[in-house]
Parts: C-alpha cells; sequence; structure tokens
C-alpha cells in the first residue's frame, strides 16, 4: 500500500456535497433543540457530575472502567442527551481532541458533541454532552459491516501530517509485542493450540513473525477509530453511527480492520465467516483505490490472516485469564461464547494462510 492521500475527483464530488448537506442539516437541527436549552454547561456540577437541580430524569447506559456512568438525562424543555464521564483515565482528553480536529472531516456517521468540561479540567472531573441518537441498534448485519467498511477506508484514507500528537498504539499492545508475548512463553502458546487442535511449527512461526514484522514497516500510520468492535458501531433508524473515538490513534490500517472482522467481546457477538471476511475485505480496498490509494492485495490478504493469526492467539490467554478470574465482571457464558468465537477466526485466518504460496 503505498501513502494514503485522500485524493479528490469528480466521481466522489456528489457524495461530499451529500455528506455536507447531510452534516449542515444535523446542524440546523441541533441548534433548534438548544434553542431552549442555553449554555448547557449548567447542566453539570463544577465536581463534573449530572446537577439533579438541573435535569428532570437520568437513566444509566452502562459503567466505565473507573466506575463512572454514562448516562442519558432530560432537561426541563424536555430534550434528552447523552452525558459522558471520562471512563477510562488513559484516555484522557482523547475523544475531545477528536471532534476538534478531525471529526468535521468525516461523514456524520458519530453523534454530535453539545457540549464539554473546560479542558483543565482534571480528569476526574471531565466530561462531555453529546445528542441523543435514541435507541441503537448493535446487531450487525452484512449490509452494516460493508458500510462500515467503506467509511473505514475513507477515514484510513485520511492525510495524518497535522495529526502527529496522537499516539501510536492502542488500548491493547502493539501487535509486535503480542507476537513477542507469545514466543516468550510458548509452553502457554503450545499448550492453547492443543486445545484447538492446531500446531504452529517453528517453519510457521518464522513466516508468521516475517509477515507481522513486514506488514509494519511497508503500511502507512493511519488514522484508526482503535475500537471498532460490535458495541461501537449501531444503527438508529437506518442510520450508520460509530461511537467512542476516545481510543483513536496512529496504527497500520490491519488494527482497525482486525477489530472490525474478528475482534470479539463477550456482550456483542459477531459471527464472521470466510465468505463475509472476504466479501467485507474487497469492500474496503475497493474503496481504497477508489481514493487513489494503491494496494497489492496478495500481500494485504497474508499480513492480514498473519495479523488475525497473532491477535486471535493473544486475546484467547486474555479471555483464559478472565475465565480463571473469580472477581471478573463478564459472566462465565459470555466468556467461553467469546472465547469461541475467538478460536474460529483464528482457524479460519489460519486456513486462509496456509492456502496462500509466499
Amino acid at each position: 500500500m503505498k501513502s494514503m492521500e485522500n485524493i479528490e475527483d469528480a466521481e466522489n464530488f456528489e457524495d461530499m456535497r451529500n455528506m455536507e448537506n447531510t452534516r449542515d442539516k444535523q446542524q440546523m437541527k441541533h441548534m433548534e433543540n438548544l434553542a431552549n436549552d442555553i449554555y448547557p454547561e449548567r447542566w453539570v456540577t463544577s465536581e463534573g457530575t449530572i446537577d439533579e437541580k438541573q435535569v428532570t430524569a437520568r437513566q444509566i447506559l452502562y459503567k466505565g472502567m473507573n466506575g463512572r456512568h454514562v448516562e442519558r438525562f432530560t432537561v426541563q424543555s424536555g430534550q434528552t442527551y447523552i452525558f459522558k464521564p471520562l471512563t477510562n483515565p488513559a484516555q484522557h482528553g482523547r475523544e475531545r481532541w477528536m471532534y476538534e480536529h478531525v471529526m468535521a472531516q468525516l461523514p456524520p456517521v458519530y453523534p454530535q458533541l453539545i457540549a464539554a468540561s473546560d479542558q483543565a479540567a482534571a480528569p476526574s472531573q471531565s466530561w462531555m454532552i453529546y445528542e441523543d441518537m435514541g435507541q441503537l441498534e448493535h446487531h450487525l448485519c452484512e449490509s452494516t459491516i460493508l458500510n462500515v467498511a467503506a467509511h473505514m477506508a475513507a477515514w484510513h484514507g485520511l492525510p495524518v501530517a497535522t495529526w502527529q500528537e496522537l499516539p501510536r498504539v492502542g488500548h491493547k499492545p502493539p501487535i509486535r509485542d503480542m507476537l513477542h508475548e507469545l514466543l516468550q512463553y510458548p509452553s502457554a502458546t503450545d499448550k492453547l493450540l492443543r486445545e484447538l487442535h492446531l500446531t504452529l511449527s517453528a517453519a510457521d512461526w518464522d513466516r508468521l513473525t516475517m509477515l507481522i514484522l513486514t506488514a509494519g514497516d511497508q503500511l502507512p500510520q493511519v488514522l484508526c477509530h482503535g475500537d471498532l468492535h460490535p458495541g461501537n458501531v449501531a444503527e438508529v433508524e437506518g442510520r450508520l453511527v460509530i461511537l467512542d473515538w476516545e481510543h483513536a490513534h496512529l496504527n497500520t490500517p490491519l488494527w482497525d480492520v482486525y477489530h472490525l472482522l474478528d475482534l470479539s467481546h463477550p456482550l456483542f457477538p459477531r459471527p464472521m465467516t470466510p465468505g463475509l471476511r472476504a466479501r467485507v475485505m474487497k469492500v474496503y480496498l475497493d474503496k481504497l483505490e477508489s481514493l487513489g490509494v494503491q494496494v497489492e492485495r496478495g500481500s494485504f490478504a497474508k499480513w492480514y490472516d498473519a495479523y488475525g493469526m497473532v491477535f486471535s492467539l493473544w486475546m484467547l490467554r486474555l479471555i483464559d485469564g478472565d475465565l480463571r478470574n473469580p472477581d471478573c465482571v463478564w459472566p462465565q457464558e459470555q466468556l467461553r461464547n467469546q472465547w469461541h468465537e475467538t478460536a474460529t477466526a483464528l482457524e479460519q485466518c489460519m486456513e486462509h494462510l496456509n492456502g496462500i504460496k509466499d
């Protein structure tokens, strides 16, 4: 894959105008909604919590890693909004930075930001208020996954020269570190493979290592969403919504591709098949090429298979640890389902790679 420059051409001009019109309509809608809701900052206390005196109803949506709750709340006018405090201290300021520097360059597939805490606020007092998009459906059908793949290619095609302050790692270790960990503990890795009735010879590991290192050297650093699992992709009234950009960073495109195709989640199962994986990959690569990004598809396929194998093996070890942890927040049944989904991804990537000659 060569440089990821977003090349505008006549073919894409109408699509861009449609995106701009949609974004303008959304902005007008939010201005109307806010007409009677002046100064949304007053809905939040100086401690960074919802002010009970300013709202008429609250609904907890989920609890973050630090115990703080993301909530839907209703104000005096009857309008509802989403309150999102900082739920992961390691990502302090990242999502706000994305909205200030990046989101306007994307199609309107994200919730609009209504207000945010002062940039100087401490992490414990940091918050953001978003539009309430209504009931989100996280059941990813094929058409939704294909749609996400096309949008993903578009943000991977954006120039990143002015975004160098973004980190180069996500919320999980870099793929080279995952590979190193698997090789560093061969007994545990071999035990896991035996449970799956799979084997990797020394030559197989050499090939995986070569492919992982080559992909890292030859693929460009692109803007990655960072956490593109099914829980962060939804539809509302037929509209695609991509949530939670606080893990955005610069990485090779394989990070996002794996998260979309094969990263499992205990709450949001997403069965994947070799046929669907191939169709999604084709839509993604076709979109890149339509943006002027040249991709050597044979190499990309091998790189992805190796990436998927290493990431899936690492995830299986992580899930094994959660299954043994009596204090894990995820129910055992959901973790076992996640384990089997990840094992299937590993097996499919291995089978596909074994069918490709170097």
